[in-house]
């Protein structure tokens, strides 16, 4: 067997940092996909985050019609966790495997519980520490006396003055995907090969700021050069990979989204309070949550007192159950007034759900009244500003505008673009009494729409950056027709044929099958998730 296709998911990717460095001669291997190669940005979804980004590259779908819009799914005053048997249309994995390729994917987000597939899968980050993360089941059993034990995520989180610590762990999970990866190509043949790196998006989340000159918060560090140190690794491993592809095989390199700089954060639902959106109950606990809030107790000043003594990696061995009556002294969305409050925030970009009678378990806002009490807070937000009376509003984007499908009526309402993304939100209810305030993990980058996409190999053209952005839906019916098969009819995205020497000639079928039952995690299997999305800023 030898291998048609190698796709590297790169996440967090941009070319911001690639072309400069590449040009500089710091990334060899990426140099030569691009110079024998095509090239663009590549839109993410909207939000740009990891959880509804790669379902939307795996389906060729948008979120309305696979139905995963962030990591959690609000529903009012509570969320649920999103796993792979909530993507409601068939991944190219299921699809390729039913034509008879024999298909391997490694590391990728929003892929747990692992499908069984003609191949193997490895699941990636939102997989819980004791699962089943793979498929065969015994697959990691099989190679772990040789590589060592697999990894999923870092071991240690970012706090200003432990970056050495920090930097070294990140490393090393790039070293074990990449050792993995090296290894599973030489013993497990497949048709499609994916493979994909998280550590960079994680890694630019925490120090990006280090390497910025231009960040409010940089300081001169012997750290600064950590993220390019992590490109570098990630580089290596992609040339060990392409040294074992067959001369005709063609590479996909791309990212869910980008990346840059953060500046601060938003108390999305202190603004809606402050607007009558959002009304808190008048118990007398509430008032005296309210109160603290108004006087300084916050979760942001818990933090920064763990993270001062050198506990917070110690914050997610408490059980769920305590940690959630830690969180419940402060104001969370328990203490909302669902009966009087039209709208909330939740999620960590800038997305704003209306109290939707139907949907939230106590909502309010009717059809009939949807649009007009959507337009009152769009007019509201025109009001946002920072001390300097500046708007942080770069765009607001309606639901219908970004989704469409079954499911789009489970997306955001509005999402809101803050200040070019160098401004996000906080993700749950509010770090502190402020609507404007800093980040307080310290985290110092966040994502950026345009992702990258290099295609290289002997149908793909050589030497070319194409002026326009490809969008991250257009990747799988592209590969389908890279494979030189239909194209799936369900899929919206569209065939890049500018990224073609000549025009592919293009089918379609109907691609459509039963899906997976859904999975439920358990309280383990949650608690474990909820840590490694909090280690990781998302919630």
């Amino acid at each position: 067997m030898m291998m048609k296709l190698l796709i590297l998911g790169i996440d967090g990717a941009t070319f911001d940092l690639i072309r400069p460095w590449a040009s500089d001669g710091k990334l060899p291997n990426l140099a030569k996909l691009m110079g024998n190669g095509v090239q663009t940005d590549l839109l993410s979804t909207l939000p740009p985050v990891t959880s509804p980004a790669w379902p939307s590259f795996m389906t060729g779908c948008n979120p309305g019609k696979h139905g995963v819009f962030d990591f959690i799914q609000p529903s009012g005053d509570s969320y649920s966790l999103v796993n792979a048997t909530r993507i409601q249309k068939p991944t190219m994995w299921q699809i390729l495997s039913n034509m008879g390729y024999r298909v391997g994917v490694l590391n990728v987000p929003v892929t747990y519980p692992p499908q069984p597939i003609n191949g193997f899968m490895v699941s990636g980050i939102l997989s819980p520490k004791q699962g089943t993360i793979c498929y065969p089941q015994d697959l990691i059993g099989r190679y772990q006396p040789t590589l060592g034990e697999y990894r999923i995520s870092p071991n240690i989180q970012y706090k200003a003055g432990n970056e050495e610590a920090y930097i070294k762990d990140i490393y090393d999970l790039i070293h074990a995907h990449g050792k993995w990866a090296i290894h599973l190509m030489k013993n497990e043949p497949v048709d499609v090969l994916m493979v994909h790196f998280i550590a960079l998006d994680i890694m630019m989340h925490a120090l990006w700021r280090l390497m910025d000159s231009n960040h409010p918060r940089h300081e001169p560090s012997p750290y600064q050069d950590g993220i390019l140190g992590g490109y570098q690794l990630v580089d290596e491993y992609i040339g060990q990979m392409l040294d074992l592809l067959p001369q005709d095989a063609h590479v996909i390199a791309m990212s869910d989204h980008g990346f840059g700089p953060l500046h601060r954060i938003v108390n999305l639902n202190n603004f809606l309070m402050k607007k009558g959106f959002l009304k808190l109950n008048r118990s007398p606990i509430t008032r005296l949550k309210a109160l603290a809030f108004k006087l300084g107790l916050s979760p942001a000043v818990i933090y920064r007192l763990v993270e001062l003594i050198g506990l917070q990696n110690m914050a997610t061995k408490v059980s769920k159950n305590t940690r959630n009556q830690v969180l419940g002294k402060f104001l969370n969305y328990d203490n909302v007034d669902w009966s009087q409050t039209v709208a909330y925030s939740m999620g960590h970009v800038g997305q704003i759900y209306l109290n939707m009678a139907g949907r939230e378990p106590n909502g309010i806002v009717t059809q009939a009244s949807y649009k007009r009490t959507r337009q009152d807070i769009v007019d509201a937000l025109q009001e946002l500003v920072d001390e300097n009376g500046r708007s942080l509003i770069t765009k607001i984007i309606l639901r219908e505008e970004t989704y469409h499908g079954p499911y789009a009526e489970k997306g955001p309402d509005i999402h809101l673009v803050l200040d070019d993304y160098n401004i996000i939100a906080y993700p749950l209810f509010a770090t502190n009494g402020k609507i404007v305030t800093e980040q307080i993990r310290g985290d110092s980058g966040c994502h950026r729409r345009e992702g990258i996409v290099i295609a290289h190999g002997p149908k793909f053209k050589q030497n070319t950056q194409l002026p326009i952005s490809a969008d991250i839906i257009d990747i799988a019916p592209t590969i389908f027709a890279l494979l030189g098969e239909a194209v799936p009819t369900h899929m919206d995205g569209t065939v890049l044929v500018d990224f073609f020497k000549t025009q592919p000639e293009l089918t379609y079928f109907d691609a459509e099958q039963e899906l997976r039952d859904a999975h439920t995690l358990n309280e383990v299997d949650n608690k474990q998730i909820e840590d490694r999305l909090r280690d990781l800023g998302y919630l």
